[in-house]
């Protein structure tokens, strides 16, 4: 039996685990800089509102925000635990869009509120790297 050193495996995930981090960071930071309502996974924008084209529903008794197409062929809506109310909260929810191909789901999201400005409110998942933002709706 031929034993491996652990070692530089070790050595190597050592090396790149701060690599991973700051451009998780870097990612989550741009992601906070736009205004605009969107959905971000991964580094890539399954939607984006526009609101000549679009529409945004709220429900504060079901804690869900919803942004869609008019004709509804593309959307996020995400159902949360709790209504977010300052920065640092760490919120669960459901999240489900649509991509070109498909409609995705991810449950038991852990989102962070990362920014509020009036009445939107920017929440990040580092497992996920997802990013979305909402419109309290009132």
């Amino acid at each position: 039996m031929i034993r491996h050193d652990p070692f530089p495996l070790l050595l190597l995930l050592a090396l790149l685990l701060p690599a991973v981090s700051c451009s998780d960071e870097r990612m989550r930071n741009a992601f906070c800089e736009s205004e605009e309502i969107r959905l971000m996974v991964g580094g890539d924008f399954p939607f984006i509102y526009d609101p000549a084209t679009c529409q945004l529903a709220f429900s504060r008794d079901l804690r869900q925000f919803r942004a869609h197409t008019d004709n509804m062929s593309d959307f996020f809506s995400v159902t949360l635990s709790e209504i977010p109310a300052g920065i640092g909260q760490r919120v669960s929810g459901n999240l489900i869009w649509t991509t070109h191909k498909e409609v995705l789901t991810r449950k038991n999201l852990t989102l962070e509120v990362v920014r509020i400005e009036g009445d939107q409110i920017w929440l990040w998942s580092d497992s996920g790297r997802i990013g979305l933002t909402i419109r309290i709706l009132e």
